[in-house]
């Protein structure tokens, strides 16, 4: 192990918030304003529900395409498109890219946990008469039709958001405007309710934040062997 790398492990790595414009908000002000926002939902899901069923929103030909492709930030593909990206060009970007993917990670473990646990109806579900959550027995057991809250496209846009823009502030107009984006169309397209993509997002943005508070990913590299934190915290020319 190189004295340099050393000297960088004795501490865990970990990269401070940057000054957002909820710096000076106290958490609870923050749960309570997401609080908020999903009791104006409820009451509004069904309604939303049934409109988007009967009003559907066609785009066509490649603008159809476009849209789709923009509703996948923040999946799979697009997510570690991006942190190899990270990776390769942020001269910190080795331990930015695990930073961001075990923020993302957390994020998308919780939300399907919740997912199985409410087990709540689709929207599409509606013209069933379906219509409600139906607990752990339908979310783990029934499969996607039954696993509608929180959003899972919403909160891997919302995780992957909150960890950009958590390295780069400058960006997070454009980050956290995709991730909206995504909400929007998954509820226009009858995937989900107004209250699904809430609590996706505001779970995703809590546990991205709590996760790089917490300096899980500098605990992590600190577990790995002294040859991979050599590479790791090398900086990238």
């Amino acid at each position: 192990m190189s004295e340099s790398s050393e000297k960088t492990t004795k501490a865990i790595w970990y990269q401070p918030p940057p000054v957002h414009f909820d710096s000076a908000w106290p958490r609870w002000t923050k749960y309570l304003v997401c609080l908020i926002l999903l009791a104006i939902a409820f009451p509004f899901d069904k309604t939303v529900g049934l409109w988007a069923l009967g009003n559907p929103i066609v785009f066509k030909s490649d603008i159809n395409l476009e849209m789709i492709m923009l509703m996948q930030w923040g999946q799979w593909t697009c997510s570690i498109l991006i942190i190899i990206a990270v990776a390769l060009l942020d001269k910190q970007g080795k331990t930015r890219a695990i930073a961001l993917g075990v923020g993302c990670l957390t994020a998308v473990a919780l939300c399907y946990l919740l997912k199985g646990l409410c087990g709540r109806a689709r929207p599409w579900l509606l013209h069933a008469g379906v219509y409600g959550f139906f607990g752990p027995a339908y979310g783990f057991l029934h499969g996607a039709a039954y696993q509608s809250f929180p959003s899972a496209h919403t909160s891997g846009a919302f995780a992957l958001a909150a960890g950009l823009a958590w390295f780069y502030p400058n960006g997070r107009a454009l980050f956290y405007g995709l991730a909206l984006d995504t909400a929007f169309q998954r509820v226009i397209r009858h995937d989900h309710y107004p209250s699904d993509v809430v609590a996706g997002a505001a779970l995703a943005v809590t546990a991205v934040r709590s996760a790089l508070l917490w300096k899980w990913p500098g605990r992590l590299i600190a577990a790995l062997p002294p040859v991979w934190q050599d590479w790791i915290f090398t900086a990238n020319q």
